[in-house]
């Protein structure tokens, strides 16, 4: 069974941060009170004291804004009596609270401060193991703690008395916040208590000498007194019911004594030795959680309640089926920022004549009753419920008891001592005045106890419902002669907030002191006659529920009107409110066996209601929408498929909790949020826009569906997507409120479009006949569609030869116009030029008019000629002729022309150039004379003649 180890973890995560404090002067928590008479003239009967209460109302107020972290001394006090195995029939009941002692220890190792420390004791007849604070590290205690739980065996009786003990001796001289979590499953039936024993006992008075032979010496002298000391006395009671035999014993030197009591006696004799050990914390700052681990045959819880509330705070009831709820309600509460209030009330200037009554919540010191407050203040919270407590007192004599040293003093959360004194209070003690009621009131669940309420939310059940029980015992008759009635009863009982009327025969709502209440007309009236009440008790009952999350809330003092038939006015008295606490958590069911339960802190735990092992919890600050108010209702989103809370907060506010993420396509660029399917042309980044509820979520993402590896990411990171194409995006948490294995998926399509062309080289240049290639540029480089349309304007001037080379046709200007086709609309214009090379041959000359030749001898013909300009592209001859080829011969020779001498004479030799362009063949002609005059080889002729 792991219903208490799952709740210790959560017990001991709320004692870690502790109860500094700090907030803002306006609002700062505080608390007030006030004090006023039950009644305020009461009659004292013939040889009785007069009995009359005061009411105390404190009212706390403000908000807590932030937390700091103090020291804390926690000691566990563990009962290991035979009960909690139930004497071996049942040994999963101890076996689990040992799983829960063993996960508290994992928890502080992990989570433990420096300066914090940590104790454990257990205990059966009487203290048995005990781990003293380490006085090394928080772990080597922890481990220590750890290793003796586990060895423990469920044996022996019940002992309180020691166990509260040896936690004091503990504690003392500590300034660490100091806990005790207290955990029993039975009554006390042991007990050592320092009682006063009279005895006989041999006393030393003196001494004389005493001689023997020659030897003196000096011997004692004794006497016997009767002495009264405090002695230890054994208290032990065995077996149950009429079995119950009762064991009472002290020693003195050595010499044991056993005395016979009945069991009442034995049982109030131990019940009180746990009473004064209760009222020692309360000196020493010790707070007191006291958790009853049983039925009411099992474990007195009103007892219990008596213990803790003697320190300030309460004590819870637990069964196999509300443990984990009752543990964690008790972390919370050392958790939350609290202000620890005493009311003071001095009693010394009555000297004995006013004393308190037993069955207080206040204890007495000296002459000063002392009652101990303990209000919590969530963060950012304001609401604070009000306590009541009445204080009754016995009054000795008749006349007016003014109690005018009041006073009320605490601690806020910045650590200042704020005191503050009341008006003073009278209380008229009359020898005859109107009789009076004493009141009990008693809480009880319909279905569950009254301090583990839950509303189901879509159910219509009883489990938030509650009967309040008052019972009425009329009192006070100043003697047996008098006689009347007392009639017209109307109880009239206010409200907590959070609380309302269950609609019921004879109950109405009212508005009292500006505040809801219930009234109940009671019918009944009773007759006093010769000292007698007839009947000697009225009851009422009225059934409330409750309407949201509430933590630790204690119904006000109710109420009684009536009329006294020997008076006149009509008498109002107080019915003091119960000690019980209310407790309700608001319940959402999911399928088919995990429920959230919703508190008023507005943190919800989510639960297996099977085994009552905790999943996960909310916690603040969050990233979740969760506000730290009181939960009235949760419910799953119609349509949602149970993936999404609506929460629903005491005073209307709604927020949604998720328990699967979501998350956006968010352009990188623009900031759109696109839909899954839609098409972009930007890259997209994925943020989470739904963060799933509870702790330690971990969120993760996978981009390949087909094969998914999962990255775990933060939360607040983006996920940035840059690949062209379709996206598809998966993504699920793990942990906290997160339902398994259900994966939210998202596609979107990156079209990446073209944004920037360029063209390398930027202007083309080309001669007619050549090509010259080009290299398009385009950003970005993923582009999605990179097909260009690519055409020359005047394909006249150039055209394109390949997908980027471009062909010059003629010479001119033209342009080379690219276009995107990604719909981006981009187009450039690349300027070309065509450039012909072509250069006519204007004129070609032979060097000489007339050249002389000898018969044999060869000459080329290119030597002997001049082409104007000399760059000319066409210069190549065509044709040569002679006019006498017998006396001068041309001749072509491998495509290259040649003169040759033949016989002596003349002849007239023509060169033709190429044709050019235009159709024109540049020509010339020169006379070739054949001479073997020797003169020919030289240069000297006349002009226009010679040697070639």
């Amino acid at each position: 069974m792991r219903k208490i180890s799952a709740m210790f973890g959560i017990i001991i995560f709320f004692i870690l941060l502790g109860m500094g404090n700090s907030v803002s002067a306006d609002s700062a928590p505080k608390v007030d009170f006030s004090v006023s008479p039950s009644q305020s003239v009461i009659v004292k009967p013939q040889g009785e004291n007069a009995q009359g209460s005061l009411n105390v109302h404190l009212m706390p107020s403000g908000v807590s804004t932030s937390a700091n972290r103090d020291p804390i001394d926690v000691v566990f006090i563990f009962d290991k009596s035979g009960s909690m195995n139930e004497s071996g029939k049942n040994p999963k009941k101890f076996q689990s609270a040992k799983d829960a002692m063993t996960e508290a220890v994992s928890f502080f190792k992990k989570n433990a401060g420096p300066r914090d420390r940590f104790s454990f004791i257990s205990f059966s007849s009487d203290v048995e193991q005990v781990v003293n604070f380490s006085p090394t590290t928080v772990n080597a205690g922890l481990d220590l703690i750890n290793q003796t739980v586990k060895d423990l065996k469920a044996e022996g009786g019940t002992n309180y008395t020691q166990s509260f003990e040896k936690a004091i001796n503990l504690l003392d001289g500590s300034q660490n916040n100091k806990y005790i979590i207290f955990m029993t499953d039975g009554e006390p039936t042991f007990s050592i208590y320092n009682e006063p024993i009279t005895y006989t006992k041999k006393i030393q008075t003196g001494t004389k000498e005493s001689c023997f032979w020659f030897i003196c010496k000096d011997e004692p002298i004794y006497e016997t007194k009767q002495v009264t000391e405090n002695i230890p006395v054994h208290y032990e009671m065995y077996g149950t019911g009429s079995n119950m035999s009762n064991k009472v014993y002290y020693e003195i030197n050595g010499t044991k004594t056993s005395k016979n009591i009945s069991n009442t006696q034995a049982i109030n004799s131990i019940k009180n030795h746990g009473i004064s050990m209760a009222n020692k914390l309360a000196e020493k700052n010790i707070k007191l959680f006291s958790i009853g681990f049983g039925s009411d045959s099992e474990v007195d819880m009103s007892y219990l309640r008596e213990l803790s509330s003697k320190t300030g705070v309460t004590a819870r009831q637990a069964n196999q089926d509300n443990i984990s709820s009752i543990f964690q309600d008790i972390s919370k509460d050392i958790a939350t920022p609290a202000i620890d209030a005493e009311v003071k009330i001095d009693l010394s200037k009555f000297n004995g004549k006013v004393n308190l009554l037993e069955g207080s919540d206040a204890r007495l010191e000296g002459n000063v009753v002392i009652l101990k407050a303990n209000f919590s203040f969530p963060i950012g919270q304001s609401v604070n419920q009000p306590i009541d407590v009445s204080l009754p007192f016995s009054f000795t004599d008749i006349t007016t008891y003014t109690f005018d040293n009041i006073k009320l003093t605490y601690k806020n959360l910045n650590g200042q001592t704020i005191p503050l004194s009341h008006e003073p209070v009278s209380i008229d003690v009359k020898a005859d005045a109107p009789s009076s009621f004493k009141g009990a009131m008693n809480l009880s669940g319909v279905t569950n106890t009254v301090d583990n309420l839950i509303k189901v939310s879509n159910v219509s059940q009883t489990t938030n419902q509650f009967t309040v029980s008052y019972s009425l015992s009329p009192y006070g008759l100043v003697n047996n002669q008098v006689s009347g009635l007392l009639s017209n009863l109307k109880l009239i009982q206010p409200l907590p907030d959070g609380v309302s009327i269950y609609p019921t025969a004879g109950v109405k709502s009212i508005t009292y002191n500006g505040k809801p209440a219930a009234q109940i007309d009671l019918t009944q009236t009773v007759n006093y006659k010769s000292g007698i009440f007839t009947p000697s008790q009225v009851t009422a009952s009225l059934k409330l529920q409750a309407d949201w999350a509430l933590s630790n809330t204690k119904m006000p003092t109710a109420i009684l009107q009536y009329k006294d038939s020997r008076f006149t006015q009509s008498q109002e008295t107080t019915i003091p409110a119960s000690n019980q606490i209310i407790n309700m958590k608001v319940r959402l069911n999911e399928f088919p066996s995990n429920v959230y339960d919703g508190d008023a802190l507005g943190i919800i735990t989510k639960m297996n209601d099977s085994t009552k092992n905790i999943i996960s919890q909310t916690e603040f600050p969050n990233d979740y929408s969760l506000k730290n108010k009181p939960i009235k209702d949760m419910t799953f989103v119609n349509g949602s498929l149970n993936k999404t809370i609506e929460v629903t907060y005491y005073d209307g506010e709604k927020v949604l909790v998720y328990l699967v993420p979501d998350f956006e396509l968010i352009g990188k660029e623009s900031g759109n949020s696109y839909n899954s399917g839609a098409i972009t042309n930007e890259f997209v980044d994925v943020k989470l826009s739904k963060t799933v509820a509870g702790k330690d979520v971990k969120y993760y993402y996978s981009s390949n569906p087909q094969n998914p590896i999962w990255t775990e990411f933060n939360p607040s990171d983006s996920i940035p997507l840059k690949t062209a194409g379709i996206n598809t995006v998966q993504i699920k948490a793990i942990g906290g409120f997160a339902l398994d294995n259900l994966i939210v998926e998202k596609t979107i399509t990156i079209q990446r479009k073209i944004t920037s062309i360029t063209v390398d080289p930027a202007s083309i240049e080309v001669e007619v006949g050549s090509s010259m290639s080009f290299i398009v540029n385009l950003l970005p480089i993923d582009a999605t569609n990179k097909d260009l349309e690519i055409t020359v304007i005047k394909p006249e001037i150039a055209v394109m030869t390949d997908s980027n080379r471009i062909l010059g046709v003629s010479e001119g200007n033209t342009e080379l116009l690219i276009k995107t086709k990604d719909g981006s609309d981009l187009s450039v214009r690349v300027p070309v030029h065509v450039t012909d090379p072509y250069i006519p041959l204007k004129e070609v000359k032979f060097k000489k008019a007339v050249f002389k030749i000898q018969p044999g001898e060869k000459i080329a013909i290119d030597n002997l000629l001049i082409f104007n300009p000399t760059n000319a592209t066409k210069k190549a001859i065509s044709s040569v002729t002679t006019s006498f080829s017998d006396k001068v011969e041309v001749k072509n020779e491998n495509g290259k022309w040649y003169i040759i001498g033949k016989n002596i004479g003349y002849s007239t030799v023509k060169a033709t150039a190429e044709e050019q362009k235009d159709g024109s063949k540049p020509k010339d002609s020169a006379l070739f004379e054949v001479t073997n005059d020797d003169s020919a080889n030289t240069d000297n002729g006349t002009t226009g003649e010679g040697r070639w």
